[in-house]
């Protein structure tokens, strides 16, 4: 039984919207047929974005943009405002605009530890306080962030990354308590590997093959996949899930663990257990392909 999301007549805001996750975040929001406004600094990218995901929008739906850097609060509140409809309210929210600095702890400076937490920290806490103070009058409203596999794995020489989404985690679960009462929730998701922009930029061949032979679906996700995971938070299919912070990563977070395959091969010997665990050849497809 397939269950349709709508999310008709509802608007909402996502930060960092004009590429990568982002993207494909506000893509799954419009096909649902939300009122979605893309933010971010440059203005060429948002156009660009807004124009292409005009496709998209279903009856009712529609595509904003509207310029801001999240670690300006003015911004941030005006963005807000922008995303709003023509009541003044907010329905959706999704912190997504993030950042790092690569690089040894014993080459990190003031200002790059600064700049990931003006990102991910500031810009997050910015964005969830002023769609709440739009939300919390209406008495509901759904808040997404998007973390970090880098939270529940320390990573080397990304310190500044890792500690900053770690906090981001722990943002979700003191908002989700205090807006609460407001009928307000919030949660956050983890993505896995997902070939974006920027991802594409820094990854090369080895780091990609690495992580990808860690993820248990042995593929990179796909930006709408995040999306998804988003669309089901903010939407009626998670009213009662709030302080959460979800893992949409291909399995990556299981792929740790002990091998038992030589006592296997022992026990079973070695043609029985290849018969028994050797995959498929080929790609492997995707759900509903």
């Amino acid at each position: 039984m397939s269950v349709e999301v709508s999310l008709s007549g509802r608007s909402a805001l996502v930060t960092g919207g004009g590429t990568g996750i982002g993207f494909g975040i506000a893509r799954r929001l419009l096909q649902a047929g939300a009122r979605v406004t893309i933010a971010g600094r440059r203005q060429e990218v948002l156009e660009t974005a807004a124009a292409e995901l005009e496709t998209d929008a279903r009856d009712g739906a529609s595509v904003a943009w509207t310029r801001c850097d999240v670690t300006v609060e003015e911004e941030v509140e005006s963005a807000v405002a922008a995303a709003a409809d023509s009541e003044g309210r907010l329905d959706i929210a999704v912190a997504n605009a993030g950042s790092g600095s690569p690089g040894p702890i014993l080459a990190q400076t003031p200002d790059s530890w600064r700049y990931s937490f003006d990102i991910n920290i500031l810009g997050s806490a910015m964005t969830i306080k002023h769609a709440a103070l739009r939300m919390r009058d209406a008495g509901r409203g759904a808040i997404v962030t998007i973390s970090s596999q880098s939270a529940l794995r320390p990573t080397r020489w990304m310190a500044p990354y890792t500690v900053t989404k770690a906090g981001l985690d722990a943002l979700v679960h003191c908002a989700a308590q205090e807006l609460a009462p407001f009928g307000i929730r919030v949660n956050g998701i983890r993505p896995g590997l997902v070939m974006s922009e920027s991802v594409s930029l820094v990854f090369d061949d080895d780091m990609r093959e690495a992580l990808t032979q860690r993820t248990l679906l042995g593929r990179p996700g796909e930006a709408e996949e995040v999306g998804d995971g988003v669309l089901y938070l903010v939407s009626d299919l998670s009213s009662w899930v709030t302080g959460q912070v979800m893992n949409v990563c291909g399995g990556i977070t299981a792929s740790d663990h002990d091998d038992f395959s030589s006592l296997c091969r022992r026990m079973l010997g070695d043609e029985a257990f290849e018969a028994l665990t050797r995959p498929p050849t080929g790609p492997r497809p995707r759900d509903g392909d």
